[in-house]
């Protein structure tokens, strides 16, 4: 099976420790582990505390169907740098791996994301659109969070 990687990048109106902190945090809308209860969709998130060799599961439930996607993570560094695992339904259940970086340019934070590893298919490169969602409800969230 041939594989890809996505590879991304959002500025974020943030110093990279507050982007840091909404992005493992599972309790604070923006970060890719926040669960929203509303009518259309609905997500779990387990994990004890985001830490390296952490475990997480986030099921998302939307359109009667339920998205599982889980992992490790493998490298936590505030303000820097959270790399983890990730399988899902679109990796076929193969380790991909997701990195993202906080970098301070410009008065705020220059996120850069590289999903590495997953399948070079529809499915796969459709994980493009999933993590594009993520970094804008993230610079959104973080805006809010600083005005």
């Amino acid at each position: 099976m041939k594989l890809t990687n996505i590879n991304l990048t959002r500025q974020i109106p943030a110093s990279p420790d507050e982007v840091f902190d909404v992005w493992i945090d599972p309790e604070h809308p923006g970060g890719p582990w926040y669960s929203p209860q509303n009518d259309k969709q609905q997500s779990k998130t387990i994990f004890p505390e985001p830490k390296v060799d952490g475990l997480f599961c986030h099921v998302v439930i939307a359109g009667g169907q339920s998205w599982v996607h889980y992992g490790r993570f493998t490298q936590l560094e505030r303000g820097k740098v959270v790399e983890h695992t990730w399988v899902c339904e679109a990796t076929k259940g193969r380790e991909s791996m997701v990195l993202a970086t906080f970098e301070p340019k410009d008065g705020g934070t220059l996120v850069k994301l590289v999903h590495s590893g997953i399948p070079d298919d529809e499915e796969g490169r459709g994980q493009e659109a999933g993590w594009k969602w993520i970094l804008g409800a993230l610079a959104d969230a973080v805006s809010k969070r600083t005005q």
